[in-house]
């Protein structure tokens, strides 16, 4: 767990109450109160060299700046010392450290909460209004007669008819109740018969179960998130606080 207590003085000192109130008012107060909450947290992180210069360079591909006579440029358009875009491009680097040492330990519990949220699949599904033709198209699917994605792009009546039939890969969870239950059942490559689900008959076929695993990668996600948690409620904290003492201020 982090062991930071933020001060509200310390966050935003300086702050008068007319800039307060300009930034709520222009729903810029919670963003600026967490990117300084942010700032303060991971202020004694260090980035390795090497990830610094890889943060780096991807943001100037993405910024399209090709040598340093265009660095020079943006960091002036941008108002910005080179350091402190130093300090922007690092920050994802630091927040992902903090997280792994501050929440880590609790991710593969988070994760084994949240795994049938995780768990994905591929599928490919079509859906009519008239029981007659679903039946009829599930017997050319299941004759091999047919393919899917021909079938799903001319007669499929929902959203799916652009994709050829093709979903996902979806988290299962998304998926509407009796669907999720048949994908979860279903044999891969298997065409099911066609079930009524409201007032569609659709006919499905599974392509692939994705099970979440816990692997460096989740541990990284889940330990994310959780920080991310923290965040949030340390943010609307502090929001809170300052609101409230700029409340009490003006009353005097």
């Amino acid at each position: 767990m982090i062991d930071f207590q933020p001060d509200i003085k310390e966050i935003l000192c300086g702050v008068d109450s007319n800039t307060i109130d300009l930034l709520r008012r222009t729903d810029q107060l919670r963003p600026l109160t967490r990117r300084l909450l942010v700032e303060e947290i991971t202020k004694n992180l260090t980035v390795p060299a090497d990830l610094h210069q890889q943060a780096l360079a991807t943001h100037c591909r993405r910024e399209k700046i090709n040598n340093e006579e265009a660095l020079v440029r943006w960091l002036e358009e941008h108002c910005i010392s080179r350091d402190e875009l130093m300090l922007q491009v690092g920050l994802p680097i630091r927040l992902s450290k903090l997280a792994i040492d501050s929440f880590g330990i609790k991710a593969e519990a988070r994760f084994l909460q949240r795994k049938e949220e995780l768990d994905q699949a591929t599928y490919n599904l079509l859906r009519v209004k008239d029981s007659g033709l679903a039946h009829e198209l599930y017997l050319q699917l299941e004759a091999g007669e047919a393919n899917f994605e021909h079938l799903a792009s001319q007669y499929s009546e929902g959203p799916e008819q652009r994709s050829g039939g093709r979903v996902g890969p979806a988290p299962l969870v998304r998926a509407h109740p009796q669907l999720h239950q048949q994908l979860k059942a279903a044999t891969p490559g298997v065409v099911l018969e066609p079930v009524l689900i409201e007032e569609w008959w659709v006919v499905l076929r599974l392509e692939e179960r994705i099970e979440a695993n816990f692997d460096d990668q989740m541990l990284e996600r889940m330990a994310s998130e959780l920080l991310e948690q923290w965040l949030k409620t340390k943010t609307n904290d502090l929001v809170k606080a300052l609101c409230s003492n700029k409340n009490s201020h003006s009353k005097k």
